[in-house]
């Protein structure tokens, strides 16, 4: 749930366990002792890069001192979960206040502006307090209540913080984050910036349908509901080889295709329909863990999403294959998708089975929808207004797009001469 940074140059292992203990008890103390609500404490042993539960966890305790930015582990974990945090920003528009710090130490501390302008640093030790940090508000016995007002005002941003996730972070990507402070702030060649991309005249508009279940709804469907969360948005159907949440994963491959705006969304049935406000010019894409189809509320779902009229492009099912359950069940979850065509919206179907996978879907869908849109004109109206394509039309639609496909395609090489004008391939 969370991960408390520290810098162990200090000498404060026991201290800092102690108070990571005292806020992890109380979390416990509101959410239950579950495995989802268990923080991670830094390890004593320095490392080269951050920490894995840096990437995934979905709140970040710092305990700030004049030592914790001198480290340059330090440095790289509070960047990569700022990182994050922008992340999260980029795809939904709404700030996310995930990054929690108190004063450990406060003698000789300075802190940067990046950092004092991140996250909340509750900095308030009580009224009238002069002493060092909270390493010796918790070593005075004269002021044990004010550690404990503490202690429950840190446990509370914390859960208040997990209830918006963040996108998971790649090892690659963490390892490749330059740090805002510390030794090896500014020490990094300067990159060029790149070219701006060619004008566009219009805003390219991803929205992702998310149809996924969470933990407490999928239990009762599987053997095994451990890469589910609270909500679906925190999917991870790839665990244990990848903690990267599917949405994250399609999210940074529409970013990497030059996406503008990326627009997430579940449906869980009960609310109002969530594309009702998409743009007639948006993309919709939804991705679908099959094992939903064995929920009651999946055909409703569906139903939903084929009369809401946005322009769906593509169905993405994610079958992971290295996960037994889901091989074992493959042919019986794929007929019940087959039962739910991707034809009743009008959109391909693509199955992707790892990360790798879904990428390549979610790039391709992304080409192929955009590239129709600049250079065809836009359909008149939505596509809850347009009427069904008849078996005629659509041989004649494959027809044209064969033909433009070999209007445009590279000569081919020969692959066997006979004579200057015989070849194979070249037709």
């Amino acid at each position: 749930m969370f991960y408390t940074s520290y810098a162990g140059s200090t000498g404060d292992r026991g201290p800092v366990q102690r108070f990571h203990l005292d806020v992890q008890n109380e979390i416990y103390s509101v959410l239950g002792r579950r495995p989802q609500n268990q923080g991670r404490l830094q390890h004593a042993e320095p490392a080269s890069g951050p920490d894995p539960a840096v990437l995934s966890c979905r709140s970040l305790l710092v305990l700030y001192s004049a030592d914790y930015l001198k480290d340059p582990q330090c440095a790289l974990e509070w960047s990569v979960f700022r990182e994050r945090m922008e992340r999260r920003r980029w795809r939904t528009g709404e700030p996310a206040d995930a990054l929690i710090g108190v004063l450990w130490r406060a003698d000789s501390l300075v802190l940067p502006r990046a950092v004092a302008n991140t996250g909340q640093l509750l900095d308030d030790l009580g009224e009238g307090y002069q002493g060092p940090g909270v390493a010796g508000l918790q070593r005075d016995p004269s002021v044990w209540e004010r550690y404990r007002m503490l202690v429950r005002r840190v446990a509370e941003r914390l859960m208040r913080a997990a209830k918006t996730p963040l996108p998971a972070m790649a090892e690659a990507d963490g390892d490749a984050v330059e740090p805002y402070f510390g030794p090896g702030y500014g020490r990094r060649p300067v990159r060029r910036p790149a070219p701006p991309p060619p004008s566009r005249s219009a805003e390219r508009h991803l929205v992702l349908v998310l149809l996924a279940g969470t933990r407490t709804g999928m239990e009762p469907l599987r053997e095994s509901a451990d890469t589910y969360a609270e909500t679906a948005e925190e999917w991870c159907p790839f665990r244990p080889y990848s903690d990267e949440p599917a949405a994250a994963v399609a999210a940074g491959a529409a970013r990497a295709c030059g996406v503008d705006r990326l627009t997430v969304v579940t449906d869980d049935d009960t609310g109002p329909d969530p594309l009702r406000d998409v743009d007639a010019s948006a993309v919709v894409v939804a991705l679908v863990d099959p094992w939903l189809t064995d929920d009651s509320s999946f055909p409703v779902r569906w139903e939903r999403l084929a009369r809401s009229g946005a322009r769906v492009a593509a169905v993405i099912t994610v079958l992971p294959r290295l996960d037994e359950e889901s091989r074992r069940s493959a042919d019986r979850l794929r007929d019940a998708m087959a039962r739910t065509p991707a034809r009743q919206l009008g959109a391909s179907h693509h199955e992707a089975g790892s990360p790798e996978a879904l990428r390549h879907a979610v790039a391709a869908v992304v080409a192929d929808a955009f590239a129709y849109a600049a250079d065809e004109d836009p359909a008149p109206g939505r596509a809850d207004e347009l009427r069904p394509e008849g078996t005629a039309e659509r041989l004649l639609r494959r027809q044209r797009e064969r033909a433009g496909w070999l209007r445009h395609r590279a000569s081919w090489s020969p692959l066997v001469s006979g004579t200057p004008s015989e070849s194979w391939g070249g037709g």
